[in-house]
């Protein structure tokens, strides 16, 4: 069964922030969340120092906000990790990982055998039967670092995504058909993101975060003893930052800075030690921000350059940054763009609980890169996980085919059971008729025995039976019919039929001698043969003297009373 619920958890250097959503769904609504502050000293650049302390405070607070899910996300927000836009040939989505790993030499220029490479598909290229790609390359160790962060909570690791992904996924929800340029100020680092409509045409990462600035502020004793989160605050609530870098463009010429007239140092009177160290603060804090401002300036004309076509339409300020007042302003009036906090997204809906609901709408716009990486997370999977996760899958896949083939010879066994069975039945069904018709076998048997008797009685009487057994009739029928003056002068009799010499007064008694032979039954087929006439003189009687031959003809009647 799949994953439905993830818990998303984002590790900064000041807060942590969880939240529980529905995994890879559309209209994403999330749960329960919440954000704590994160243990002093146990992150640097994403790296988890400090994992057994960590590990408690995360589990006391997934406790104490009675969140049982053990099916986690984490989204890394970390300088290590490189990303880079790369065109391919259109392949399938099978492939695409095989490319990346032939290309990655040629994507970053660098040694890479220790690092996990993943990616995230952009979109189709600029040429037909082309794809765009955002490769991601982070070091093995960071991501070990998770695997080994979850095995000490006890969890399933479902994917380890990077900030960069999951800030697009929910980015490119942002209306408007305009190109829309996005600053993610984060803990640590800070994310570029340049859209249009779900397009993602540029993303790029600053190296500075609101670490740098906490960090110029603990340089002053009065923010010494201070922690991060306090820091953080006392930026949010006070107007420290001005909306120049020019002071003179900013007040005027002998106006105290902005931000600090009227401001007090923690824990300090208002002196002129005080001020001084207050504008002095702000100084710092001004030029540290110069390097930011001046990165995306430069991202900015960079894209200028590359598109000029699709003009950006605002600056989106969002993140932990977004807070500080006069950071907005400041990036308008230095870079010429209007300037808008994002505080919501569509298709994101949040489950309301009275519990902390003043903490959660503090920090809700700050959950979307938490809420993003559910959405469509890259997942780095270090190579020999990847292996071992194949090897169990094709173990599994292996036992699966046994199990079928198993089913499979199973069921044709049965099937040829039955059907022995079933012809078993059967023999013994005609084996039972068979024996209650075993009278019948001495009646075949007797009758059997007569027929064969009456063949031999017939082949008998037709070898002992002879024409010559008609001959007595046949001489009466030729008495009774042959002429008056006709006289048989030799007679002989064969098997085949008669051979008789006659002897008459003339041709015609002759010729109605030959007639009377047809009418005899026995006579078949005739042949005269040998006439001669002698005599004829005044006292010498005439005569005529033949050979007539008859074949046997048996009536059909005679054949029939024998």
């Amino acid at each position: 069964m799949g994953v439905s619920h993830v818990v998303s958890i984002e590790i900064g250097l000041i807060y942590t922030k969880v939240c529980e959503v529905n995994y890879r769904k559309k209209n994403t609504k999330v749960g329960k969340a919440f954000v704590f502050e994160t243990p002093e000293n146990t992150i640097e650049d994403g790296y988890i120092r400090d994992k057994t302390t960590y590990a408690n405070e995360l589990k006391r607070q997934l406790a104490e906000h009675k969140i049982s899910n053990k099916n986690v996300l984490f989204t890394i927000a970390s300088n290590k990790i490189l990303s880079r836009e790369v065109t391919i040939p259109a392949v399938k989505e099978k492939r695409i990982m095989d490319i990346v790993k032939a290309e990655a030499n040629e994507y970053f220029p660098m040694d890479i055998t220790e690092h996990v490479l993943t990616y995230t598909l952009l979109g189709p290229g600029a040429e037909p039967k082309q794809l765009r790609l955002l490769v991601f390359a982070a070091p093995l160790t960071l991501i070990k670092n998770y695997y080994n962060l979850a095995e000490m909570l006890g969890v399933t690791l479902v994917a380890l995504d990077y900030v960069g992904n999951s800030s697009y996924q929910i980015l490119k929800r942002i209306p408007g058909d305009e190109v829309n340029f996005v600053i993610q100020l984060n803990q640590q680092n800070s994310l570029i993101s340049i859209l249009k409509d779900s397009d993602l045409l540029m993303q790029r990462n600053i190296n500075f975060g609101m670490a740098n600035l906490l960090d110029v502020m603990k340089g002053f004793r009065d923010f010494a003893e201070k922690n991060g989160n306090q820091c953080y605050d006392y930026l949010c609530e006070n107007a420290v930052i001005r909306g120049h870098f020019d002071r003179d463009t900013e007040s005027g010429p002998g106006a105290p800075p902005p931000g600090i007239a009227g401001q007090e140092m923690p824990g300090e009177e208002r002196t002129e030690e005080a001020a001084a160290r207050r504008e002095e603060m702000t100084d710092e804090l001004m030029e540290e921000l110069r390097l930011f401002v001046n990165n995306v300036s430069r991202v900015i004309e960079y894209y200028n350059t590359r598109e000029p076509n699709r003009k950006i339409g605002k600056l989106y300020l969002l993140g932990k940054g977004a807070r500080l007042q006069g950071l907005s302003e400041l990036l308008q009036n230095e870079t010429g763009y209007e300037v808008e906090l994002l505080t919501g997204f569509r298709s994101i809906t949040f489950q309301k609980k009275k519990k902390k609901l003043e903490e959660l709408e503090q920090h809700r716009e700050e959950l979307f890169s938490c809420v993003g990486a559910a959405l469509n997370p890259v997942n780095f999977i270090p190579e020999e996980l990847r292996l071992k996760t194949e090897r169990r899958l094709g173990m599994r896949l292996y036992i699966l085919l046994f199990i079928l083939a198993a089913v499979s010879s199973g069921t044709l066994l049965w099937y040829g059971y039955s059907d022995y069975q079933e012809e078993l039945s059967r023999r013994d069904e005609l084996t039972k008729r068979r024996d209650e018709c075993l009278y019948i076998e001495p009646i075949f048997d007797a009758w059997s025995r007569s027929v064969n008797a009456k063949e031999e009685a017939e082949k008998l009487v037709a070898m002992t039976s002879s024409c010559n057994e008609y001959l007595l009739d046949m001489i009466g029928q030729l008495e009774e019919k042959l002429p008056q003056n006709s006289i048989v002068q030799s007679f002989s009799a064969t098997e085949n039929g008669l051979f008789i010499s006659f002897v008459t007064d003339s041709k015609e008694t002759a010729a109605a001698l030959l007639t009377s032979l047809k009418q005899i039954p026995y006579v078949g087929r005739t042949g005269v043969a040998g006439i001669t006439e002698s005599g004829g003189g005044e006292d010498e009687k005439k005569t005529v003297t033949f050979s007539v031959s008859i074949e046997w003809a048996l009536p059909e009647e005679v054949t029939e009373d024998e």
